[in-house]
């Protein structure tokens, strides 16, 4: 009976042992299955963000191919428009100069509209520039706005390309811990399943224990009831033979106690007798 409650107390430990660490393994197991899940979802959000930041990037390398070959072809324009300003003043100088050196006032007249005819082309010409000179300057600031935000998505791209490896060694490490926690639960469990089976068997003996305990009690009170009333049988008896034979030797003793009287008085009556005799015979001899 003492080893049965001293293994019962043992598996009741041993049992919440196998409870505490099964819920502690459990506590892990859900922290490492979240940690693995999150960085797999954080994983699939930072492919997105890299995926949409090389979107991006092509879209915004596009934009700058094109605004620098918009940047290429104003550039040759004005340079152009630069080469014919030369030309144009080349010829309102010598223009000037036929004025200048005009025989007649026919060609004089002549030369006077083609020179006012080159220098309106001047104009035009450096009017163009000035036009083409701010369309250029408005691109060059396109072109470095670009190249920042370009350069910006190249560095964040790098990034997230570098937290990539990371997020997939946690993702690997939470899958082994996981694994882990999931045997270790698993374990316990079967541990604390062993000692519950255990335990509930020594109850069981100890339940029945118990019952063959309450039914040799009941049995020995029956058995003790028994001899008891036996007991006052006999007692009662006793008591009446007691009363019988006290009875029995008042009885005797009143009747001794009269046969000695009677024996006592017959000898006082004898020897009263024999007084009485001797005298007569004393005083006859006188």
């Amino acid at each position: 009976m003492v080893s049965l409650i001293r293994k019962a107390v043992f598996l009741q430990k041993k049992k919440h042992e196998a409870a505490l660490l099964r819920r502690k393994g459990e506590k892990e197991f859900k922290k490492a299955q979240f940690l693995a899940n999150r960085s797999a979802s954080g994983l699939v959000s930072l492919q997105r963000r890299i995926d949409s930041s090389k979107e991006k990037l092509e879209g915004v390398s596009g934009i700058l191919a094109q605004k620098t070959a918009q940047e290429e072809s104003i550039q040759r324009l004005i340079s152009d428009a630069e080469e014919k300003i030369r030309r144009e003043k080349e010829a309102k100088s010598q223009t000037e100069q036929e004025i200048e050196f005009a025989e007649s006032e026919e060609e004089k007249n002549k030369s006077i509209s083609r020179l006012k005819i080159i220098s309106e082309r001047i104009t035009e010409l450096q009017e163009e520039i000035k036009q083409r000179s701010r369309t250029f300057k408005k691109v060059a600031e396109n072109i470095e706005d670009y190249q920042k935000s370009g350069s910006q998505l190249s560095s964040k791209i790098k990034k997230q390309t570098h937290s990539k490896p990371d997020l997939q060694k946690l993702i690997k490490t939470s899958k082994k811990k996981s694994i882990r926690f999931a045997k270790q639960v698993a374990r316990k469990a079967k541990q604390e399943e062993s000692a519950k089976q255990s335990l509930s068997k020594i109850n069981k003996q100890l339940s029945e224990f118990a019952k063959t305990r309450k039914l040799g009690s009941k049995k020995k009170r029956k058995v003790k009831s028994k001899k008891s009333k036996v007991k006052k049988k006999k007692s009662q008896q006793r008591k009446i033979k007691s009363t019988t034979k006290k009875k029995r030797s008042k009885v005797r003793k009143t009747k001794s106690k009269r046969k000695v009287s009677k024996k006592i008085k017959t000898k006082k009556i004898k020897r009263k007798a024999k007084i009485k005799t001797k005298s007569k015979l004393r005083k006859r001899r006188s």
